[in-house]
């Protein structure tokens, strides 16, 4: 860890650093906190979003060191490390591979702890997208065509939702550029979702501007057959599964 003096480090020149892990994660994942943290925190941070990930998302990805810093400054001379908060722009998360190994750096200080482990898990669905076969893709892809052939215009999260909208307002095209933008975000936010709710239980946000629960429900399903939940984990508790109204909210089980 840099002295106390030291406020601001190139991500590149921190990940590259020499550093002996704190501890071990799920999957053989690494972990290096250059703050200190209690153990309510490391546990909500990585502990436990790190035990939600199946086991076939984390081979397809490989070795992860997760290197927790105070904050990550974005500047126009590239991403810093800072141990002060910046005044300026900043990141929660950056990620980078050196030596065979993807360095993962998580922002504590901009997050509570289970925001900072959500973030986790979307850099993880990530990392993921580059490794999903073709054949995964399009059966994620026939979700997505089905869904604008209904004319659901709700998605999963903002980001997904704003590439929807710019893909409905040019005539909602099934094919080409625009169309495959949309669906990778998609299908990064909605891995994203599939591992928090692993995780723990989660409430589903309802309204036009969401995803509808069937919808939702037929992503989820495929994702737990593309990626099966670890031992122990599932996508939905019985109880839930068995509700059929679409305003109804869906939990993941407690683990």
């Amino acid at each position: 860890m840099p002295s106390p003096a030291v406020q601001w480090i190139s991500v590149a020149d921190y990940v590259r650093a020499e550093r002996s892990p704190i501890s071990r994660l799920a999957h053989q994942w690494e972990l290096h906190s250059a703050i200190l943290l209690s153990p309510a925190e490391e546990r909500n941070m990585v502990r436990e979003p790190a035990q939600a990930v199946p086991d076939a998302i984390a081979e397809r990805i490989g070795p992860l060191r997760l290197l927790l810093v105070p904050y990550i400054a974005c500047t126009k001379d590239g991403d810093f490390v800072s141990f002060a908060k910046p005044e300026g722009e900043a990141h929660t998360s950056v990620w980078m591979e050196a030596e065979g190994v993807t360095r993962v750096v998580l922002a504590c200080r901009e997050l509570d702890a289970h925001d900072t482990g959500f973030e986790l898990l979307a850099c993880v669905a990530e990392l993921l997208r580059p490794h999903i076969t073709a054949g995964e893709i399009s059966q994620f892809q026939r979700l997505l065509e089905e869904e604008l052939r209904q004319g659901i215009t709700g998605e999963i999260d903002e980001e997904a939702a704003r590439a929807k909208q710019a893909l409905v307002s040019r005539g909602g095209r099934r094919r080409g550029q625009g169309f495959e933008a949309y669906r990778d975000v998609s299908v990064v936010e909605t891995l994203a979702e599939y591992m928090h709710g692993l995780w723990h239980d989660v409430q589903i946000r309802v309204g036009p501007q969401h995803l509808p629960l069937p919808q939702l429900r037929l992503r989820l399903e495929l994702l737990s057959q593309l990626f099966p939940p670890n031992e122990g984990y599932s996508v939905f508790d019985e109880a839930i599964a068995a509700k059929e109204e679409p305003d109804a909210e869906d939990e993941g089980s407690d683990k």
